[in-house]
């Protein structure tokens, strides 16, 4: 590697081995590879473990150790919790602004901007003020996800590193927000997710297609270096049984109150994961809590198929894991990335009036013309690909 390079920053809203959301898993394992790599990695983010209390509960250092390298977590105090009134009520002004005249929504955008990222959080003026003053000691800026306070601060003009913005885009009205167009146009490379996920952004922000960009699909965590995790004996007994599993974030935006009003009588949904909205007491249903990655493992191995019912995801990290491990997906059909990963892997996807029965018909063991490509997905997507790719920026190849 040139040793005139000094190092790269991670920007992303939280992060830890513990913090199982999407963005956040992305940026740790990206950190992990490029560091496995030699590369000197920081990354900069809040004290939080909660991505709506914006507590500072996490230390303001750690250092990840990673075959015999390490890469550093700088986090940085958070203000104040989301203030959830104030959020609404200025999604809803933005909304109704858009609606009547978007002129007048852009005449109030930098200042709606504002209300929204501050109210939403996490607001840690620290980060970015930390950024801009020691810009000096990186040679590459790669901020992960369009939507918080510092990803939207780190791109600011202010900040001359080069910059490097993997985009995650969905098709929500937070995208067509004022401050997602200034993120894109002070980027000087766009990293994707998948192909689907850069055509919403060429579609909604025809920007983004003149600029230089690249696909940076999830890799896949050795799950081979976990042996040290337990399987709870509450899982070893569920494996037993005949089950449909959901897993990631149990979330009203994930469309989860379809899956609770899809799922015929007599078959059985275990969940899996962060709980943000209520399960019915019902004997379809089955919470389980969080669960580590030989957890994950088995569940995906032993269940009947992964179910996925949300229409808004720029990719789906469970998805991919779910091919590779040879577990069948059943998802609404409608949501491109996750069509995409279907489409060229393998699984089921389904119209809304089908999804029972596609439900009973894999309960009763009917996978016919199902086929998993599952060694091609696991030589696709990889942590070391991508780590490769970003070196190749930071040694201006691309």
């Amino acid at each position: 590697m040139n040793q005139n390079l000094k190092s790269i920053a991670i920007i992303v809203q939280r992060c830890g081995q513990q913090i199982q959301a999407g963005a956040e898993v992305y940026a740790f394992n990206l950190a992990k590879a490029l560091a496995e790599k030699g590369l000197l990695v920081d990354v900069l983010t809040s004290k939080s473990d909660d991505y709506i209390k914006w507590n500072n509960n996490l230390p303001n250092i750690e250092e990840v150790k990673t075959s015999g390298l390490s890469f550093s977590i700088k986090r940085f105090p958070v203000i104040h919790s989301r203030q959830r009134y104030l959020f609404a009520i200025v999604k809803r002004t933005i909304k109704y602004l858009k609606k009547i005249n978007n002129s007048l929504y852009a005449l109030f955008a930098p200042l709606l901007d504002y209300i929204f990222l501050r109210s939403q959080g996490p607001w840690c003026p620290e980060l970015w003020n930390y950024l801009r003053k020691n810009q000096q000691k990186y040679n590459l800026l790669i901020v992960k996800s369009y939507l918080y306070a510092p990803n939207v601060y780190a791109l600011k003009e202010n900040i001359k590193i080069k910059k490097l913005f993997i985009v995650t885009a969905h098709n929500e009205p937070e995208f067509k927000l004022a401050f997602v167009d200034k993120m894109l146009s002070s980027s000087n490379i766009l990293a994707f997710v998948s192909k689907a996920e850069k055509s919403l952004c060429n579609e909604i922000w025809p920007l983004s297609a003149t600029k230089n960009s690249i696909i940076l699909p999830p890799g896949f965590q050795n799950l081979n270096l976990q042996t040290e995790q337990q399987v709870r004996s509450e899982i070893i007994k569920l494996i037993n049984s005949d089950f449909f599993l959901y897993l990631g974030r149990i979330d009203k935006n994930k469309n989860i109150d379809f899956i609770l009003n899809h799922t015929p009588h007599n078959c059985l949904v275990v969940f899996a994961g962060d709980l943000k909205y209520q399960i019915p007491n019902d004997p379809r249903f089955i919470y389980i809590g969080r669960v580590n990655e030989k957890e994950k493992e088995l569940l995906l191995k032993k269940a009947i198929a992964l179910l996925i019912a949300s229409r808004y995801e720029a990719y789906s990290i469970v998805t991919a894991e779910a091919i590779k491990l040879n577990c069948i997906v059943l998802a609404l059909k409608g949501c491109p990335p996750i069509d995409e990963l279907i489409n060229e892997y393998g699984g089921i996807l389904c119209e809304e009036q089908d999804f029972s029965n596609k439900m009973l018909s894999l309960l009763n063991k009917d996978n016919s013309g199902i086929f998993l490509q599952s060694d091609k997905i696991s030589h696709d997507k990889s942590w070391r690909k991508n780590a490769d790719i970003v070196e190749n920026i930071l040694l201006e190849r691309i």
